[in-house]
């Protein structure tokens, strides 16, 4: 039976030996999961990736079989069992008598709400919660199995292949869901930074340090019930059973899959504060050096496989499209794990009134900090079909500087500053960002893309100004005194959430001056090159 006509039968109600209202589907590039009445069932697609074999029916029951066993570590009263599929009255049932066409894994329905995901989408402080699982996860590592055969997958060998291995399998999908350059930078680093950790690699194998990790330990698979008695407050779903080499694993990389996903959501701190509570409990200060790496090569992970299910046809449009941007976002914060601060792939919006300098100033990142310049007075021009030098002076909202044309400039820009980082370069975009949703905009485009994203604000007292508007000539900027003043009555003050990302800049003095201060507000963001 194929997947689109297992998928459609076990979508009915009847399907179920239980009372059944309605079944959810949800689906994975290799997996088809029913939300039915009290229960999950988990089914497995007849794919061959490479590093997973489903195609033979005894295959996908046997991997029924060991996910069941490996997530009850820490998941002992949802997963219940494995049950056959069968053909039944020119249908499917689930449990009956018969031969079975399929094999699923029947599992206890969790809330969903309880995820520390959907917890973090729905707002909620998380940081109390991250250091009593960072030692929860750690007490499972300590008590997860070891040994040398296990300690032979966390060999520098088999890391470098698994890393590896990601690029090589993402390249049909090169141009699509990551940059053919983004990709290549990703390889490169790869390779740089691996061969800088192999002693450490080797050495930790050589301890038995790598255990039967969880191997997918994201912040959907985790649920937190408070309610609970201290000790079964989290149920851990969803571990990899279909390639010991995934694995059997350095328990740094089963922690780096925490930590990359609160990162991707922007979550810096919080994902530095689960770290620490689990290298404390586990006494692993050595391991601190290894997080980065497997924390991007986590990111490069879920970027694949995200990729993948781009790529398949039964997946509805809508799911795809949000797979499209999550790998799209993930590869992005591989690469910026990887590369030096000074390459780093970001976003840096540099605003203020007319005369402050912000020009200057950006025109100063770009050649001293690697940044790609989108400067809005140029993007008007080219939008109104007029040469850099070509006068178009009009009065505050007037003539090109209508709403309506701000609106134009400003998507414009946006648009370019995505496509941008979407290609791995680090983004300088030169506008005055004078109405905080224009700010909020284009910060949160750095947070879907995954990248740092900062504002900084150039300021300058106004008999400095005022000077520098009259002696400007030529040039795409078309502001005046009169056009700064009505600027500065309309100036909307930042509010809380784009205040914590953006920095004042003193621009009053020589260009060199806020130059360098720019540049230390990069060094303190990891975005600058340190100074010798």
């Amino acid at each position: 039976m194929d997947t689109a006509q297992l998928i459609r039968q076990l979508s009915l109600p009847a399907a179920y030996p239980h009372p059944v209202a309605a079944v959810e589907l949800h689906q994975t590039h290799i997996s088809a999961v029913f939300l039915a009445g009290p229960y999950a069932y988990k089914v497995k697609k007849p794919l061959d990736l490479g590093f997973l074999d489903f195609t033979a029916l005894a295959r996908r029951r046997h991997f029924c079989e060991e996910e069941v066993r490996l997530n009850r570590r820490l998941a002992p009263e949802v997963y219940l069992g494995v049950v056959p599929i069968v053909g039944r009255g020119g249908g499917l049932r689930v449990g009956g008598r018969g031969d079975p066409v399929e094999w699923a894994v029947q599992m206890r329905r969790l809330p969903a709400d309880r995820t520390l995901l959907a917890r973090l989408a729905a707002g909620e402080d998380l940081l109390p919660v991250l250091p009593p699982l960072g030692r929860h996860v750690a007490r499972f590592h300590g008590r997860a199995a070891a040994g040398p055969e296990i300690a032979a997958s966390g060999r520098w060998e088999v890391v470098a292949g698994n890393a590896l291995e990601n690029y090589a399998q993402a390249a049909p999908l090169a141009g699509r869901t990551v940059s053919p350059g983004v990709l290549a930078r990703l390889d490169a680093r790869t390779r740089t930074v691996l061969d800088a950790l192999r002693p450490l690699i080797e050495e930790r194998a050589a301890r038995q340090v790598p255990r039967d990790t969880h191997g997918d330990l994201h912040l959907d698979h985790v649920y937190w019930f408070p309610e609970r008695p201290d000790g079964e407050r989290f149920d851990i779903v969803d571990c990899i059973e279909f390639n010991e080499r995934f694995r059997h694993a350095d328990p740094v990389a089963d922690l780096a899959f925490l930590v990359m996903d609160l990162e991707f959501h922007g979550r810096w701190g919080w994902a530095r504060a689960l770290a620490d509570a689990w290298f404390e409990a586990r006494g692993d200060a050595q391991g601190r050096e290894l997080l980065p790496f497997y924390t991007a090569y986590r990111a490069a992970v879920r970027g694949k496989v995200d990729g993948f299910e781009v790529a398949e046809p039964e997946v509805p449009g809508s799911e795809r499209g949000r797979a499209l941007a999550s790998a799209r976002a993930h590869w992005l914060l591989a690469l910026g794990l990887l590369e030096p601060p000074e390459r780093r792939p970001c976003l840096l919006c540099v605003g203020g009134l007319p005369g402050t300098g912000k020009s200057t100033l950006a025109r100063g990142l770009g050649e001293q900090a690697g940044f790609t310049v989108i400067a809005s007075d140029r993007v008007r021009k080219e939008l109104a079909g007029l040469t850099q030098e070509t006068s178009a002076p009009a009065r505050f909202g007037e003539g090109i500087y209508t709403v309506v044309w701000n609106q134009r400039t400003y998507s414009e820009c946006l648009r370019r500053a995505q496509q941008g980082l979407l290609d791995g370069h680090r983004v300088l975009v030169d506008a005055s960002f004078r109405e905080e949703h224009w700010r909020r905009e284009f910060l949160e485009e750095a947070q879907r893309l995954a990248v740092p994203g900062r504002l900084l604000l150039c300021t300058c007292g106004e008999q400095e100004v005022r000077r520098r508007l009259g002696s400007r000539r030529g040039g795409p900027s078309d502001a005046d005194w009169h056009v700064y003043q009505a600027a500065r009555a309309a100036w909307q003050s930042p509010a809380a959430h784009t205040a914590a990302h953006t920095r004042e800049i003193r621009t009053d003095g020589a260009a060199g001056e806020s130059l360098v201060q720019a540049l230390g507000e990069l060094r303190r963001a990891g975005l600058g090159e340190a100074v010798p």
